[in-house]
């Protein structure tokens, strides 16, 4: 099996916000990258290759991840940024009626009626890039070059992907290569699910994804 390096640019079309850093009354996303797993199932959703249906399946991120005819690196900015705190409130009476347990629930955690987010704002452009197995290309499927995913919490966020002019090194994320029983060093542990490790050069990213069966 081979893996045909891509390099892609991907530019924030409206604000997201993912459940990753704790703060006051709420929570806040991690402002300098979007990780490999939100890039995949994203990009694998724009291209068709997931089902409607009313539940979610188990979550398997092995078998998941390996279904699909692509890998994914981290996608990373130099300048991050996060916009003011903003207000949000779960509606909870429509949403899960009024029984004990969830009036209980909605006192703490992220299940609080009202809490604060911090969202990357638009136009905030991320680098990294899609490794097309066996010389798939997903631009190919687009007519324009591009390609619009949807990522962050409730897929709210909207990201356009393009191919980069240049290439260059990128970040895996070890712990979706530990799901694949692959090591790799880490340079930044950013939360269990995200631990980049140190960049690489697209040949040997390559090299290293295609044993992520």
């Amino acid at each position: 099996m081979t893996a045909k390096a891509i390099s892609v640019v991907a530019k924030t079309l409206t604000p997201f916000c993912y459940h990753s850093l704790m703060v006051q009354s709420g929570t806040a996303t991690l402002p300098e990258l979007i990780g490999d797993r939100a890039m995949a199932f994203g990009l694998a959703a724009a291209l068709g290759m997931t089902a409607a249906r009313l539940g979610l399946p188990p979550r398997n991120y092995r078998r998941h991840l390996a279904a699909m005819p692509f890998r994914t690196s981290v996608f990373t900015t130099d300048h991050p940024r996060l916009l003011p705190p903003l207000t949000r409130r779960l509606n909870l009476d429509a949403e899960a009626g009024l029984q004990r347990k969830i009036q209980d629930m909605a006192k703490k955690g992220n299940l609080k009626d009202f809490f604060h987010v911090q969202e990357v704002p638009s136009e905030q452009v991320f680098k990294g890039a899609v490794f097309g197995l066996d010389g798939f290309d997903p631009f190919d499927a687009s007519d324009t070059g591009e390609i619009v995913i949807r990522v962050g919490l409730h897929r709210n966020g909207m990201v356009l992907l393009t191919r980069a002019k240049t290439d260059e090194r990128v970040h895996l994320n070890a712990a979706t290569a530990a799901t694949f029983d692959r090591e790799l060093e880490v340079e930044r542990y950013c939360l269990h699910s995200m631990q980049l490790t140190p960049p690489m050069d697209l040949n040997a990213a390559a090299t290293e994804v295609i044993q992520w069966m």
